[in-house]
């Protein structure tokens, strides 16, 4: 990449290709389904798969026009997976969007009876993998849902992909602050004064990504014995 294409994709996204980078948004998975290539920019030799920042930021921008459409009180935000938790709770509060900010409880958009119900008509997810119960309501009842995608997901009742490592909490910290500062700009916001790092989950990490992070290190070591 020339230095002259960087300053070019500089100008077009939304926050500073840095920014992208070293929160690891651009980070997937070695698992890919079919219907995430085109989003992948290259796979490492690791076999760790790269998206393509400029469509991040493409479906970023796309995702906050289709978002703002509706009343913030019409739209639900949810999140199963710990780190996403606080992000959604800041979108939440500047937007004023709904969210979730606890563990989806069964039957919330299906079944009037109980305390929870809501009848949202845009459902937001950070995870399609941990919030697949949302997602299956969400279809049962015809409400749109708008995902963040890691190469691993499975698109079936998604109707928008936001591509991304939906996994590290900076990384969801990012997009969800991308998200809020883009909405509310929509709406006739022209300030907003919080950080990245206020949507930055302080949650410990979860019993399976300690146990993954394990794997890994005794991989790695087991490699560098080899050599």
């Amino acid at each position: 990449m020339t230095e002259e294409t960087t300053v070019n994709i500089e100008d077009e996204l939304l926050v500073p290709l840095d920014d992208y980078l070293s929160n690891g948004v651009h980070v997937g998975l070695k698992y890919k389904m079919a219907d995430m290539e085109e989003f992948v920019y290259k796979t490492r030799r690791n076999k760790l798969s790269v998206f393509d920042v400029r469509k991040i930021d493409e479906r970023i921008r796309i995702a906050a026009d289709f978002i703002s459409r509706y009343t913030p009180e019409d739209v639900l935000v949810v999140s199963n997976r710990v780190y996403g938790r606080k992000p959604i709770k800041k979108l939440s509060e500047y937007t004023k969007i709904k969210a979730i900010t606890s563990r989806f409880v069964s039957g919330t958009l299906t079944n009037p009876n109980i305390q929870f119900y809501m009848e949202p008509k845009l459902l937001i997810v950070t995870d399609p993998s941990s919030d697949q119960q949302a997602i299956k309501e969400s279809s049962a009842m015809g409400i749109p849902v708008v995902a963040i995608c890691d190469t691993n997901t499975r698109i079936k009742n998604i109707d928008y992909i936001i591509p991304s490592n939906n996994k590290g909490k900076n990384s969801l910290a990012l997009i969800y602050w991308i998200l809020t500062r883009e909405i509310l700009k929509r709406g006739g916001v022209k300030k907003f004064d919080a950080s990245i790092e206020d949507y930055i989950s302080k949650a410990e990490p979860q019993p399976y990504l300690i146990k993954m992070q394990e794997i890994q290190r005794r991989q790695r070591m087991k490699r560098k014995r080899k050599r």
